[in-house]
């Protein structure tokens, strides 16, 4: 297995890792498991929607796992140079590579980016539901900080007004 930064061409392979690694821990599916589609699409729509965009914000702090048969993992960063902190905004790694040390190798790799780039912190959230991610992050050295609780609230149908 290698880690290298992103090129184009692993977009398709991290859009289908995404939609296979995010169903559970995803606020976007969880929201519409609970209230249907919103606008924008189904959550996979939204999910890899935010996950180009963080490609498009920082292509250079996006880094796969590639095995033999292509990409297996993926993360993406966003550095902040103004408070030192880096960022690990997406992990994941195809279901067929899980258990394999890929995600601890690809935070590692990450931690290196950051390093490189002056920063003194790294930074990472997870959902309570996310098993795997509160197992391995404390192991490679994070501290949980503080809890956080996502509400929301449907709003009852209301006619839209138009200005003229």
């Amino acid at each position: 297995m290698t880690i290298r930064r992103f090129r184009e061409p692993d977009r398709s392979a991290i859009h289908r890792i995404t939609v296979a690694c995010f169903e559970e821990v995803s606020l976007h599916a969880i929201a519409q498991r609970k209230y249907g589609a919103f606008r924008g699409g189904a959550w996979q729509e939204r999910k890899l929607a935010d996950v180009d965009a963080d490609l498009e914000e920082d292509a250079n702090g996006a880094f796969v796992a590639v095995e033999d048969d292509g990409v297996a993992g993926f993360i993406t960063t966003r550095c902040d140079e103004r408070t030192g902190i880096g960022h690990i905004l997406n992990v994941a790694v195809d279901p067929d590579f899980q258990g394999q040390g890929l995600g601890a190798a690809l935070l590692r790799h990450a931690l290196d980016h950051f390093a490189q780039r002056g920063l003194t912190h790294a930074k990472i959230e997870t959902l309570v539901n996310n098993a795997a991610g509160r197992h391995l992050y404390p192991k490679l050295g994070f501290e949980e900080l503080a809890g956080q609780i996502h509400y929301m609230l449907e709003l009852p149908p209301r006619p839209v007004l138009c200005e003229p």
